[in-house]
């Protein structure tokens, strides 16, 4: 058994839709809904005061799997009651570059009186995991950045986004590994009036991504990406979202051999406090210089509505785009959309994936693809799909990855950010994510699942 604390994350300005975040209503009505049958078993947290690397091998589901539990930082930035510590698991976070894993996050330290604002981001810190654990190899003053930042990976350098506030511009910070140095310089691109939720990623052709929202409560807001396919960044590629108020927690995907990317995100109508809460999903060619197209494609689960986003996965092997949405419920809800057949483009009829779960994210590796969830009662839950048994044009075939409790006692999740390949040019290495639960704010642990 692991000794020790917990771990949130971090976040700023309004917090990941307030009007479904911990609640347990189920949705026992949907015939699509999936019995769950496992129970979970207790495991310590790792502590929060001291580095920790440490495996199990619990004997569940149809092959065993061994997870490996890493402490990484307890500086991560959070300020109890102000800002949200599970904001923002769209924006990367754990990266591969040149073999190696890193973690880049927005940092403040609780013990220091007035250092966690949630008014002021000042400063990135990047982890290296090394054979002897987590080590903070460089820290990256922040200037007019009040919101978190994103990361994506390139082969030697990481690469950091954040909005400058005061100049209306998106800061690119530029780590380079092979000096461990950073420097950071602003894309000249006005963002425009409220920018905010900023993300980023790389496509499978290498094009770096940056995106912002610029909101209008009330109604009006926009959606604006650039794009730097090597030569420096264009754009941006601006356009409106029906109407909604901002386009917020925005994930990204690709299809291999081809220049399109989906965008997938949360959308608000309404005027503060009375916001109401839906998705969007977005079509853009990254060689046109038109806006992304935004639809409402998801067709909600019976006497529900999607509230939220969780995760976008386009298969590089299939290109199958598979989605995990949240429900208004709390509930889990699966998507697909084919590549080819007599069904390609259009999504799937919804699934729940039980148990009701805060936060659910895709892994892959080159054997696995994985959904990893945390129940809103606590735990950790993991359905593994071999690579053998995801067919293109048909969605997860979940009799054949029924969900494994595993031995995690971290209370709820409210933030997992996977290794993907949507933010880094290298292939993904493993099942691997890090996260933060509810009993702590401050710290991120690192799993890897083998």
């Amino acid at each position: 058994m692991l000794a020790g604390s917990l771990t949130l994350l971090a976040g700023c300005g309004a917090p990941d839709a307030p009007s479904d975040a911990g609640t347990d209503a189920t949705n026992d009505d949907d015939a699509s809904a999936l019995d769950v049958g496992v129970d979970a078993v207790a495991l310590d947290a790792p502590s929060a005061d001291a580095p920790l690397i440490d495996a199990y091998e619990p004997d569940i589901g149809p092959m065993p799997v061994r997870i490996t539990v890493e402490r990484v930082t307890n500086q991560h930035r959070v300020v109890p009651g102000a800002m949200f510590g599970g904001w923002g698991p769209h924006l990367g976070h754990l990266v591969r570059a040149a073999g190696d894993l890193y973690w880049v996050d927005d940092l403040c330290d609780p013990s220091v009186a007035g250092d966690c604002d949630v008014n002021v981001n000042r400063r990135v810190g990047v982890f290296r995991r090394d054979p002897t654990g987590w080590v903070q190899i460089a820290t990256i003053p922040l200037a007019n950045v009040q919101q978190n930042t994103a990361t994506i990976a390139t082969e030697t350098a990481l690469h950091t986004y954040g909005v400058d506030v005061v100049a209306g511009r998106v800061t690119e910070c530029i780590t380079n590994l092979a000096t461990t140095t950073a420097s950071c310089t602003p894309i000249a691109i006005p963002t425009g009036a409220s920018a905010n939720y900023v993300g980023a990623a790389v496509s499978p052709a290498g094009d770096r991504l940056a995106w912002w929202t610029n909101v209008v409560d009330g109604g009006g807001g926009t959606f604006s990406y650039v794009v730097d396919y090597g030569g420096g960044w264009n754009g941006p590629r601006a356009g409106s979202i029906g109407g909604y108020n901002d386009f917020a927690y925005a994930h990204a995907g690709f299809v291999e051999g081809t220049s399109a990317v989906t965008f997938f995100g949360q959308v608000v109508s309404g005027l503060a406090p009375d916001w109401r809460f839906a998705t969007l999903l977005g079509e853009a060619d990254l060689t046109s210089t038109e806006p992304a197209n935004f639809t409402n494609a998801l067709v909600p689960p019976i006497d529900d509505t999607i509230a939220s986003t969780n995760d976008l996965f386009i298969d590089r092997i299939t290109r199958d785009a598979h989605l995990l949405a949240r429900a208004q419920s709390g509930e889990v809800v699966y998507y697909h959309r084919p590549a080819t057949g007599p069904s390609a483009g259009t999504w799937s009829a919804p699934t729940i994936l039980p148990p009701t779960s805060f936060r659910a994210r895709f892994l892959e590796s080159e054997a696995w693809i994985a959904i990893v969830s945390g129940p809103a009662t606590g735990g950790m839950y993991v359905r593994r799909f071999l690579r053998s048994d995801v067919i293109a044009g048909e969605p997860l075939d979940f009799t054949r990855a029924l969900p494994e409790a595993l031995p995690i006692a971290f209370g709820t999740f409210v933030g997992i950010y996977p290794e993907a390949d949507v933010t880094q040019d290298a292939r993904v290495g493993g099942l691997h994510f890090c996260a933060v639960g509810d009993l702590g704010e401050n710290v991120v642990t690192f799993f890897q699942l083998e």
